[in-house]
């Protein structure tokens, strides 16, 4: 049986200004790059849309091999106890959504991967915090958002020696696409870093005392034309089936 991998939707409001159809309805919804980099590893991809009621969370972590939190929106400040200055479109319902699903999925030994907006997700699900806004707190820091008409910014990344992603990519640093104005503050309780920029923004961790929990700040799902980020897939992949 080819391991299931629950992926964690958007959410567009019922009143999203940018949006066409559907109107008045709200929307839960991925990028096919998310099934791609499901399907490329020989998974089999569900969209998990957010709900209210979390106790029904066990029961659809169980049903499930592996789950990716997906990119999207910033995570609510008040999470990590801080207030709102810098922080865009939170979605209080997506957030807590997501973390019951990395408590359950932990508990059930399943592989867990954040990417973008997931490793954020993460941390604060571990009781870690975020830098709100990367341009005005960190000092010297690259660019780390896309371009205003869509392009990709890429910029380098270096790993942590002897980690399994310097396994992976055979090397000690790779260059990575980057789309987030938000980043990695206080690392939450159990989790390490495993890559870093050169402005010193986190840019994977993961919790060792965990069968597979990891989180990426780059989006690998977006550039799988790079052998590498493919093989980052495959690896995952494998690490969700028993």
């Amino acid at each position: 049986m080819k391991p299931v991998i629950g992926i964690s939707a958007n959410i567009s409001p019922a009143d999203d200004p940018n949006r066409t159809f559907s109107k008045g309805t709200k929307l839960h919804y991925i990028q096919e790059h998310y099934c791609q980099f499901v399907l490329i590893g020989d998974g089999v991809p569900v969209i998990l849309p957010a709900i209210e009621d979390l106790d029904y969370v066990p029961d659809l972590i169980s049903k499930l091999d592996g789950l990716i939190i997906t990119g999207g929106v910033d995570v609510e400040p008040s999470l990590y106890n801080e207030n709102n200055t810098h922080s865009l479109g939170c979605d209080i319902l997506r957030d807590r959504y997501e973390i019951e699903l990395i408590h359950a999925a932990r508990r059930q030994a399943r592989a867990v991967l954040g990417v973008c907006r997931g490793i954020q997700v993460l941390n604060v699900a571990f009781g870690g915090s975020l830098y709100q806004d990367i341009p005005s707190m960190i000092d010297g820091a690259l660019i780390h958002h896309r371009f205003a008409e869509g392009k990709e910014t890429f910029h380098n990344v270096l790993l942590t020696r002897h980690s399994i992603l310097s396994e992976i990519f055979e090397r000690d640093e790779i260059e990575v696409n980057s789309s987030h104005h938000q980043s990695v503050k206080e690392l939450g309780k159990g989790l390490l870093p495993l890559a870093a920029s050169q402005d010193g923004v986190i840019e994977a961790v993961h919790c060792p005392d965990d069968r597979c929990t990891y989180g990426v700040q780059w989006h690998p799902e977006r550039i799988l034309h790079d052998p590498k980020q493919a093989d980052l897939a495959r690896w995952f992949i494998r690490q969700a089936q028993f």
